[in-house]
């Protein structure tokens, strides 16, 4: 794959994964915002807040970020985290013989480099006799 188009699947992914977040909590804050009945319907709906992260690496330079998006106390949620993040750098040399032992990936002594983009969502309702969710996915 030439160098350009995996630059553009990065790109493209991670720009799937903040479009995605920003779908999931705004459908979780209209959940929220129609519970108007039962024993939560009189508090306020529950509100992301979100941060945002950074990362740097060994010597100080940028190696990425993402943004954490968390609701708490809600009239639905009880806690809510719907997290991106895309990172890069350089393996140091533990976590390259960890990859090479684990999943045969010979190369990383001649290219250690990696980047990775994901969202991870983990939902706790207020009714504790529904199950909580949990999901990633990540390129």
């Amino acid at each position: 794959m030439a160098l350009d188009d995996m630059k553009q699947q990065k790109s493209t992914a991670s720009a799937w994964f903040r479009s995605l977040r920003d779908e999931i909590v705004e459908a979780f804050e209209k959940l929220e915002d129609s519970q108007t009945g039962g024993p939560l319907a009189g508090e306020p709906a529950g509100r992301f807040e979100v941060t945002e992260t950074k990362r740097t690496g060994d010597a100080g330079e940028d190696a990425g970020g993402g943004l954490m998006s968390v609701m708490r106390g809600g009239r639905v949620f009880e806690k809510v985290g719907v997290n991106i993040s895309t990172v890069y750098g350089t393996l140091g040399a533990r976590a390259q013989a960890a990859m090479m032992a684990r999943k045969g990936l010979d190369g990383m002594a001649d290219d250690p480099r990696f980047w990775a983009s994901g969202i991870s969502l983990v939902a706790h309702m207020q009714n504790p006799h529904a199950p909580a969710v949990h999901m990633n996915t990540r390129m």
